[in-house]
């Protein structure tokens, strides 16, 4: 992992070889699939927020996939 990827990624988990930022949001995605996915009845509200979650992460990753196949863009050197 060069310097640039761990000053943005955070602090590096070495027994696991995720950043902490990975784990969050690893967590998170599990969080909101299992609240959508759950047989039981939960207020509206939450689902509706969990739903969201779930379309924020997907679209966070796949812009995360495109930095790292640009080569990681031109923002970071600023």
């Amino acid at each position: 992992m060069n310097k640039m990827n761990k000053k943005i990624n955070g602090v590096h988990s070495p027994e696991t070889g995720k950043t902490l930022y990975e784990r969050i949001k690893e967590t998170l995605a599990v969080a909101s699939q299992l609240v959508i996915a759950s047989p039981v009845k939960l207020p509206p509200r939450v689902v509706v927020v969990a739903r969201y979650l779930a379309l924020a992460l997907g679209v966070l990753e796949a812009v995360e996939s495109g930095v790292r196949k640009e080569g990681g863009g031109s923002d970071e050197d600023e």
